[in-house]
């Protein structure tokens, strides 16, 4: 019975270190996505059996695994506030020395992964307009009677025009009279053009809106004080508004051409098209 023991014992160290052997040793460095620079005292962990990890000091890690289908996930936490993140599959089919280095991006919160898809309009202030126009008259009724005003104004002025024209001793009735075969006409001297209604009237610059919102022209301003170019997440930590209402912004910017949007990993860096 104890010799039948010390067999079993046996068999399985030989078992634990013939599977030690066939590992594949897996390593690399976690990297800022920015500006490419080893992160420090990054977590990295990866689900083995049992589950390994390591604070990487320098920014190195190195876990020895054997064959089989793994995830490593690497964090970086400062004032704990977790500020950068990565996560890799990785797949070992034989032994030996493999390099896989990690990426670190700012993590993406959940609302605004979802933010595209379903966001209310209290995020916005936004308010939509009254379909039927005010006091439910409709727009299009609105617009045919300012047009029918606009025509009816502009044939009185033509009918004062001819009748003054007409008047014996007016000061439009003096003109140059010219025959055309057997009918005659008469060409005033001081012929001018009816002025406009007010509402065809273009307004003086003074008056013309400005080209960009307030809200806008702020957020070109940060992207143009940061070199041309803005992690979204950075772009709402200077912004006293919510995260939707930033990716809002940046939509507008972007189908106004001002801006482009470009996708690193789970996050976006707004960069300016004008650089």
């Amino acid at each position: 019975m104890h010799r039948a023991y010390l067999a079993v014992i046996a068999i399985v160290a030989l078992a634990v270190s013939a599977s030690y052997a066939s590992c594949a040793v897996v390593h690399g460095t976690a990297y800022e996505w920015s500006t490419f620079e080893a992160l420090e005292n990054v977590i990295v962990e990866v689900n083995s059996t049992p589950p390994q990890f390591l604070v990487a000091s320098s920014g190195n890690y190195s876990f020895d695994l054997p064959e089989g289908k793994y995830t490593i996930r690497a964090e970086y936490y400062q004032n704990n506030v977790l500020e950068y993140c990565a996560e890799e599959n990785i797949t070992i089919l034989t032994d030996g020395e493999f390099v896989l280095d990690l990426l670190m991006f700012p993590p993406i919160e959940e609302e605004f992964l979802y933010e595209e898809i379903n966001i209310s309009e209290e995020l916005y202030d936004y308010e939509e307009p009254n379909e039927t126009g005010s006091g439910g008259v409709s727009p299009v009724f609105l617009y045919a009677i300012t047009i029918l005003f606009i025509i009816i104004a502009g044939y009185a002025v033509f009918l004062r025009k001819k009748n003054n024209s007409g008047k014996p001793g007016s000061e439009r009735g003096v003109g140059v009279d010219v025959e055309v075969g057997d009918v005659g006409y008469n060409i005033p001297d001081d012929v001018s053009e009816p002025p406009l209604p007010p509402e065809l009237q273009e307004p003086p610059e003074s008056a013309k809106p400005s080209e960009l919102p307030s809200d806008l022209q702020e957020v070109l301003s940060i992207v143009r004080g940061s070199g041309g170019r803005i992690t979204q997440r950075d772009l709402r930590a200077q912004l006293s508004c919510s995260e939707a209402k930033v990716s809002l912004m940046v939509t507008d910017l972007t189908d106004r051409g001002l801006v482009k949007k470009v996708k690193k990993g789970r996050g976006n860096v707004i960069i300016l098209t004008d650089m």
